[in-house]
């Protein structure tokens, strides 16, 4: 019974530490992204 205890808390750690890693992927691209398209529209203003 502790073993299976310890397994899904375990689990639920793991879980919550790979939503949580998705999350920040996310967040990074969606970074690169409004970076990529301020430079755009700065190249297209100075036009």
């Amino acid at each position: 019974m502790d073993l299976l205890v310890g397994f899904l808390v375990f689990a639920a750690i793991f879980a919550v530490y790979d939503a949580l890693r998705k999350v920040n992927n996310n967040i990074l691209d969606q970074t690169q992204e409004i970076k990529k398209l301020r430079e755009e529209l700065a190249k297209g203003t100075k036009n």
